[in-house]
């Protein structure tokens, strides 16, 4: 972005770069665009606004209030805008580059007094909300005038239905550019130049540091769309849909495409039904239909816009059946829609039609996973399918199994929503026993459908698809924070583990809703959708897809470039038995203690030993390695005839131990801490003790049929140790 006073660059003013501010510049005709940028339309030589706008940063779904470090704020039911503000002219531009100041002249009327008060351009970003009474209102109330460009009609309703512009954050102040700048230096900047300058049609929005949980109940009681939490030390990243920002919703609302409508019964008029959609990469996908919520003005208006659109073929991937004649429509048009809740076949139950949403693009719209508003659902409110077994998760089980309570809970997992485990395993031997086909009730509104529990996977212990996942729900409070965040690599079996496998990277289009999917990009590719770990629904949700282990990425979503820790895989030749492979642990842990560092240590579920070093946060993947390869090195050079670091495997002695440092290149997984290996015998990857690495140690001890046993017991030794993080110091 092109500072408004200055002609420089964002780039520019971060580097300190020195220019001659002259009042008379024109914008720069030509500049080079970056992805997270758009047009914004030609600007007046009045305005000296830039003509690139970068794209403002996104929230991604939160399912769980966040703790130390963050700060809430309400979530407004509005038009996103980055303002851009001279004492002479105002832009507003919503996240798809159109300038909406022509339909808000109370709003630009407030920045130009502010821009002159500061005496220097502002850039800012905020949310056009309607307000009536002076309160921030419903977005329906903003409806009659997003597209209104008569003159006389818009000074008219700007006071009939004044709006406001209410503030969350300051990209550039004159010729300071504070993308760079934590949240906590972008807050005091903004409520410095804004803080004592608001007025009715110009805000600050409030934020309450740390106690999430007293800003939900408030948002509850006063009727709010929801919250948005954000981390305290954040950068503002344009363009991108992070981490560090999350929408804790209240209610079931998003924005979907229209692909088509029906035409309307009786009286009614122009349309009968929306039908709606979403893109998912180039196939579109039909969710339901909506025709309730509109006024005889908006049925009208929408008729209007959706006409030249015609088209005589369905652009959905699946034609949907409708009661009445269906007209199909390029997918171009974006409706906001509210309901109350996904039915387990991905439909919209009870649509609304909430209003229209011109300020987003048909390819931007995406499905969110479900948000803290799971917990408003009421009980009962899933609606029952025939021929299949649904079991109350608040029901008394009488499994025989049970469930001890992990006292080292870990504090990732606190947070997520506490579960009846013992009533949850009660219904998968339910539905295993009925047939192997139902829907599993998870609690909070939370449900899966899960088939052919019944299946053998493991085929000479007899274990079957209903007991990996009974292990898994035992297991829960253990392997969780060990995938909290993380990308998944999933390697089916179907047919259990003596038939075919593959992998998959990506989810499927028919991933149920719940489950969390973010759009990640790493180094060399392309952005690409991944299942993220986490809760208890998608760790079920990828058993019953047939995976066996969960192989999680090293680094988290929030910062893919930065490795949570290093491993070091020990992975024994054809001739080398387990006790060589425990002596060059021992090694390895010797080396470890002479750099005064920590490890967590764990069997591999195979023939092997993983060793990992937490990292100290921010970490870079190829530090990672590095630290990783110093200590490999010193292990294989030390017990030349025992230890290897060779990477072809014909150039390694057969009874020697591949030391390999190599499985921290990003996107690389080993199989996680407690899970099951698809492996004869069902063994398991079990954290270890220090004083267990002895010669009697044997990994086919700890298998599907005991490992939860042991957990619950010793404990989770595993979490524990990862959780202090090393400094590496003593390897510089």
């Amino acid at each position: 972005m092109t500072s408004v006073e200055s002609g420089r660059t964002m780039a520019e003013i971060a580097s300190g770069k020195s220019k001659v501010w002259r009042s008379n510049r024109e914008p720069k005709k030509h500049t080079v665009r970056s992805s997270a940028t758009k047009k914004i339309g030609p600007a007046s030589p009045a305005s000296k606004l830039s003509l690139e706008s970068p794209e403002p940063m996104y929230a991604s779904i939160g399912t769980e209030i966040p703790d130390k470090g963050w700060t809430f704020e309400p979530k407004y039911d509005g038009i996103r805008v980055l303002a851009y503000a001279t004492p002479a002219d105002v832009k507003l531009v919503t996240r798809n580059g159109k300038d909406k100041a022509a339909q808000f002249p109370e709003v630009v009327a407030a920045l130009k007094k502010l821009a002159s008060q500061t005496e220097h351009p502002l850039v800012l970003d905020g949310e056009i909300v309607a307000l009536v009474d002076g309160e921030p209102a419903r977005f329906q109330e903003l409806q009659g005038r997003m597209h209104v460009k008569e003159p006389q009609m818009i000074q008219r309703l700007s006071v009939a239905t004044p709006a406001a512009l209410i503030l969350f954050d300051i990209l550039m102040d004159g010729d300071d550019g504070l993308i760079g700048e934590p949240w906590t230096e972008r807050r005091a900047r903004l409520l410095k130049r804004v803080g004592k300058r608001t007025s009715t049609h110009l805000r600050v929005t409030e934020s309450i540091e740390g106690d999430g949980k007293k800003m939900l109940e408030k948002a509850r009681r006063q009727g709010w769309e929801g919250l948005i939490a954000k981390r305290m030390d954040s950068r503002y990243e344009p363009g991108k849909r992070t981490r560090s920002w999350l929408k804790l919703k209240i209610e079931f609302r998003e924005e979907f495409v229209v692909g088509g409508y029906t035409e309307p019964r009786n009286s009614r008029e122009h349309i009968g039904a929306l039908l709606l959609g979403y893109f998912y990469g180039d196939r579109f996908i039909y969710v339901g239909h909506t025709g309730g919520g509109f006024t005889r003005e908006e049925l009208n208006d929408m008729s209007r816009r959706l006409k030249p659109l015609e088209r005589k073929t369905s652009p959905f991937k699946e034609i949907p059946k409708t009661n009445e004649k269906a007209h199909w429509v390029k997918p171009e048009v974006v409706v906001e829609v509210k309901f109350s809740e996904w039915t387990a076949d991905r439909r919209l139950r009870q649509p609304i039609f909430v209003g229209l949403r011109d300020d987003k693009d048909a390819k931007d719209v995406e499905i969110e996973a479900p948000s803290v508003q799971r917990r408003e659902i009421r009980s009962g409110s899933i609606a029952k399918r025939p021929a299949q077994l649904r079991v109350n998760a608040r029901a008394k089980s009488s499994a025989k199994t049970s469930i001890a309570k992990d006292r080292r809970r870990a504090a990732s997992v606190s947070q997520i929503q506490k579960m009846d485990k013992s009533a949850i395993i009660g219904q998968l031997s339910a539905i295993e026993e009925a047939g192997g086909g139902g829907i599993l009730d998870l609690g909070g509104g939370k449900v899966l459908n899960v088939s052919n529990l019944d299946k053998i996977f493991f085929p000479k212990e007899k274990y079957t698809k209903g007991d990996v996942m009974r292990y898994y729900t035992r297991t829960a409070d253990f392997i969780l924070p060990t995938i909290q965040d993380r990308p998944l690599v999933l390697k089916r079996f179907p047919n259990g583990i003596d038939g075919e496998s593959f992998y998959q990277h990506k989810p499927s289009e028919t991933t149920p809703p719940e489950v969390r999917v973010e759009v990640i990009e790493t180094e060399g590719e392309e952005k690409q959708p991944r299942i993220i770990g986490g809760d208890l629904l998608t760790l079920l949700y990828t058993i019953q897809l047939g995976a066996i282990s969960v192989d999680p990425w090293h680094s988290r979503v929030q910062s893919l470039e930065h490795a949570d820790y290093t491993i070091i895989d020990l992975d024994p030749g054809t001739r080398a038995n387990f006790t060589r492979v425990v002596q060059v642990a021992l090694w390895t842990q010797e080396v470890i203690d002479g750099f005064g560092l920590h490890a967590a240590i764990k069997t591999s579920g195979s023939t092997g030993l993983h060793i990992y070093l937490p990292l100290p946060p921010k970490t870079p993947n190829k530090a990672a390695t590095l630290v990783a390869q110093v200590i490999a090195t010193k292990v294989a050079d030390a017990h030349p005839r025992e230890a290897t670091t060779e990477r072809f495997v014909k150039a390694r002695g057969a009874v020697t131990v591949y030391v390999d440092y190599l499985q921290n290149i990003q996107g690389k997984t080993v199989a996680g801490a407690y899970c099951v290996r698809a492996k004869p015998g069902a063994p398991v990857s079990t954290p270890l003790k220090r004083a267990e690495l002895t010669d009697d140690l044997d990994p086919r001890d700890f298998h599907l049929g005991n490992a939860a046993e042991r957990f619950e017991k010793v404990g989770n030794i595993w979490n524990e140790a990862m959780g202090k993080k090393n400094s590496l110091r003593a390897l510089v």
